[in-house]
């Protein structure tokens, strides 16, 4: 069996850190199509592509100090820097890091696990926390660096509500299409494969709808890990979910600005596949 999706509650220590240290030696040296992928959302802050962001954006003010968790090659620097904002972005990749310094020399740039001693006005995530392994622990990471009052926002895949099946999930016991599966026949893999498919992800799909809002699920076998080409979210582990991530928020006190499922005018190819919370942290009394 490929499919192994458990419950961030289930997950043993052992299992989670060696998916942790995998992925880690991953994004140590990423496929070089996998920054070029992330390259192309900088073009797309238009309402009809990517509102989510534009929502985002449309946030900052004048003087607002931003931080973006994972920020990749940091496409929303730019926007923060035209709205007026200040821009602090981290990410694991020295080398991502240090081309992001010389396309965005007014920014600020650190590695994951640098001191940070300041505190945001908005703390942003865009398309990261469906590759964390502990998301619980990654919003809270964000509601640390959040002043009081201030807004954190997250943006990702939907993979429990949303249309699709998450990417990163392969059946069989080989990532390969079920095609290539039976042309080579080998047909233990295609059977296997065919079972996954056809009842154990919707059967699992079925559970993950019915629990309670806050079960973050974590998949144990993402398929680039297990020798598969890189695709997007091919690399995900947290099947993200908008109830779960505005669960960990109004659980923590926050007031919830606007959710993909609030805002207006969302084109179904993007609100039918992904989510988007705004939540604001409360004043310190």
């Amino acid at each position: 069996m490929s499919v192994r999706l458990v419950r961030l509650e289930d997950l043993q220590p052992r299992e989670k850190c060696a998916l942790e240290q995998k992925l880690a030696t991953f994004y140590q040296a990423p496929p070089s199509v996998y920054h070029e992928i992330a390259d192309q959302a900088g073009a797309q802050y238009v309402a009809e592509l990517q509102p989510f962001h534009c929502d985002l954006v449309r946030r900052i003010e004048p003087g607002m100090k931003v931080l973006e968790l994972g920020c990749g090659t940091a496409h929303l620097c730019p926007q923060v820097e035209q709205a007026g904002g200040w821009y602090l972005g981290v990410d694991h990749d020295e080398q991502l890091l240090q081309r992001n310094r010389k396309l965005f020399p007014r920014a600020t740039f650190l590695r994951l696990g640098a001191k940070v001693n300041q505190q945001f006005d908005v703390v942003a995530s865009l398309y990261t926390i469906e590759h964390v392994v502990d998301p619980p622990n990654y919003l809270d990471t964000m509601w640390k660096f959040c002043n009081s009052d201030g807004l954190i926002a997250v943006i990702c895949p939907d993979f429990v509500d949303g249309a699709g099946i998450a990417p990163s999930l392969f059946y069989g016991k080989t990532p390969r299409r079920l095609r290539q599966k039976v042309r080579s026949m080998d047909v233990a893999d295609a059977i296997e494969h065919l079972v996954d498919l056809f009842w154990r992800t919707p059967r699992w799909r079925r559970r993950a709808r019915a629990e309670q809002p806050g079960t973050f699920w974590i998949n144990l076998k993402p398929r680039v890990l297990s020798g598969a080409p890189y695709s997007i979210d091919a690399d995900a582990v947290h099947l993200a979910r908008l109830k779960d991530i505005v669960d960990w928020f109004e659980n923590h006190g926050a007031s919830i600005v606007i959710t993909s499922h609030s805002m207006k005018n969302v084109p179904k190819s993007v609100s039918q596949f992904n989510c988007y919370v705004v939540a604001r942290k409360p004043s310190q009394k």
